[in-house]
């Protein structure tokens, strides 16, 4: 390397020089690297200034592969908190500390690596950049694209739920969607990008330059002494090669005295590295698919697997796996006992640890486990292990009720595989408070219980066993709303529903108010609109109502899953929500519809509704 030149490309394996092609730099067949110039970095940098300045990416310039300082492109990334734990630590006998990396910008350890990223392109005069992402690579190089004005385009798979790319949507990202998979996604960036003159962001050469600098800044954090483990999540295997690559040159270049020894993790659904590396392979191959609910590292074809493979061994340490629950145990923890909010993929360090102490010796150890996101990232794993609270009126007595009942002494999540099926057949009750004793840690009054029973037999009528997901919805539809079967003033006692192709579907609905038995009958342009419609016929004479919103959430898989229907219902002005939950659309539609209705009553008898009800 000539003594002027700062840094080199070259192919990974090989260690030849490479030439990209246009603003591409990546290989086809294998991973390329920036290897710097560390004597010409040594002779530029100030160690006194360097051990005092504030950490922030643009403190360690002299590090990375900018030609030009001023063109460096920040929005303030770096300088994460390293925060000692003072629970899960003191358990496992560690001394240990987590690198909380969802500081940064847009919430997550990407900001880092798409600073140089687009600082580069900046330089090399991109007229656009191009990156195949679903998440928080998407959602970084669209905000700081957006800080110098260069359109960014993201090339996603056509089925990717709107919701993830909400940041991108925000930052002006322009979404491509692609008909086909992830990779097909990936393909077309990368083509578009070598055609167009754009600029392919990812997990390529640039960004570890960028990621590397947590490394430097856990080693100044630590005093310049660094941890004896740093644990780390691999997706694509760029940021744990990226923490292997920092603690190197700053060894190097003589900051540290000591590497620590680099444990990976990934999510058993998605562990093409950690198969390698537990069968001494040299090679990393593609999985045919991914299961799991961490979604920043649900990859199937780690770019940088090698690099990880080789960053893990080299520096004595190793690589395992965790399953989603415990994921979701150890973000719980995380949450509940240090107050850091994280995302499954963050969490899954801590769940290494944990399983990794049940038989390795860490006693002692000075242990970094990183942190890369921001809960916020992916808030709905929390909501599948999580119980909704129960709802109650404007009422203290009603409070105090279920206070002293000891309503809010169970757990307010659960750990158990939604599929795993609760009850073979229908239980009686004392079955059924067993079961929640055990898995939610909670004792319900009688007519709590009276309500869950009910709602578990009427799966058995529609011929479906009762998994834990569904005794989860069940749980939820009858404790988010506090109600007392002697107030309930109106009941669907049945209904039905004939629909055929190109036919408006036709309702018929029989139903008790206030003992009397009514019906009606209407058509619309889906079974649930028909329903509700015939339901509106049946109520013609009294309450007169509109419905405010439907919302339908399926949290489990299969045709038999339970669906969970959430509905309001305004009567001048007022909103009653009500809430269902079955394996009957219609069905469960017909709950939610029940719930809201009744509230109305409930709300008078509050006093809370004015003009009095048709009785």
């Amino acid at each position: 390397m000539g003594s002027n030149n700062l840094y080199r490309v070259v192919d990974y394996v090989s260690g030849r020089e490479v030439t990209p092609r246009g603003l591409v730099f990546t290989g086809r067949d294998g991973p390329w690297e920036v290897r710097m110039n560390l004597d010409l970095i040594a002779s530029r940098i100030n160690p006194d200034y360097l051990r005092s300045a504030p950490a922030l990416v643009s403190k360690y310039l002299p590090f990375l592969p900018v030609k030009d300082y001023s063109n460096f492109v920040s929005l303030k990334e770096g300088g994460t908190p390293l925060i000692k734990s003072h629970k899960i630590g003191p358990e496992l006998g560690t001394d240990l500390y987590f690198k909380v990396e969802s500081k940064n910008p847009t919430g997550s350890f990407k900001d880092r690596g798409t600073a140089v990223e687009v600082t580069v392109a900046k330089e090399l005069g991109a007229s656009a950049i191009a990156v195949a992402s679903t998440g928080n690579m998407a959602a970084s190089c669209c905000c700081y694209a957006a800080s110098q004005k260069i359109p960014c385009f993201v090339f996603v798979p056509e089925d990717v739920p709107e919701s993830k790319l909400a940041q991108v949507i925000s930052f002006g990202g322009k979404i491509v969607q692609v008909k086909g998979s992830y990779s097909d996604a990936a393909r077309l960036a990368e083509e578009a990008a070598e055609r167009l003159n754009f600029y392919l962001a990812g997990d390529y050469a640039f960004r570890v330059e960028g990621q590397k600098t947590a490394a430097y800044e856990v080693c100044e954090q630590l005093y310049f002494n660094p941890p004896d483990y740093l644990i780390s999540s691999m997706g694509c295997g760029t940021n744990i090669s990226a923490y292997a690559k920092g603690f190197n040159e700053f060894h190097e270049l003589g900051f540290i005295n000591q590497k620590p020894a680099i444990i990976g993790v990934q999510a058993e659904g998605a562990a093409a590295i950690v198969k390698s590396f537990e069968s001494k392979s040299d090679t990393v191959l593609p999985l045919e698919s991914v299961d799991t609910i961490a979604s920043a590292i649900a990859v199937a074809r780690p770019l940088d697997g090698l690099k990880a493979l080789n960053a893990v061994r080299e520096s004595g340490g190793f690589a395992l796996s965790v399953s989603d629950r415990e994921i979701l145990e150890a973000q719980y923890r995380l949450s509940s006992e240090e107050g850091l909010f994280v995302e499954p993929s963050a969490a899954a360090t801590v769940a290494a640890l944990i399983k990794k102490s049940r038989e390795y010796d860490f006693q002692g150890a000075k242990i970094v486990c990183v942190l890369s996101g921001d809960g916020l990232k992916d808030p709905a794993s929390v909501l599948r292990v999580a119980l909704k609270p129960a709802a109650v009126h404007a009422s203290v007595d009603e409070f105090v009720e279920l206070y002293e009942s000891k309503f809010f002494d169970g757990r307010t999540v659960a750990f158990i595989e939604n599929s795993e099926v609760l009850f073979e057949s229908p239980p009686e009750l004392e079955e059924i408070a067993h079961v929640i004793a055990r898995h939610f840690d909670a004792s319900y009054p009688e007519e709590y219980l009276d309500e869950i029973h009910l709602r578990v037999m009427q799966f058995f009528k529609k011929g479906k066993k009762v998994t834990f997901a569904d005794f989860q919805d069940i749980l939820q539809n009858t404790l988010e709303s506090v109600r007392r079967r002697a107030d309930v003033r109106f009941k669907v006692r049945d209904f039905d529903v004939r629909t055929a192709k190109d036919t408006p579907p036709d309702a018929r609905v029989f139903v008790e108010v206030d003992g009397e038995t009514v019906a009606g009958r209407a058509r619309g342009v889906g079974p649930v609109d028909a329903v509700i419609k015939a339901l509106r016929a049946a109520l013609q004479n009294r309450i007169e109502f509109e419905l405010k919103s439907y919302k339908v959430d399926i949290r489990s898989r299969g045709t038999d899953a339970v669906v969970y229907v959430e509905m309001k219902l305004n009567r001048n002005g007022l909103v009653s929500l009500g809430r269902g939950a079955s394996p009957d659309i219609i069905q469960a539609s017909i709950e939610a519809f029940e719930s809201a209705y009744n509230g109305f009553y409930e709300h008078s008898e509050a006093g809370s509704l004015s003009g009095g009800l048709s009785q």
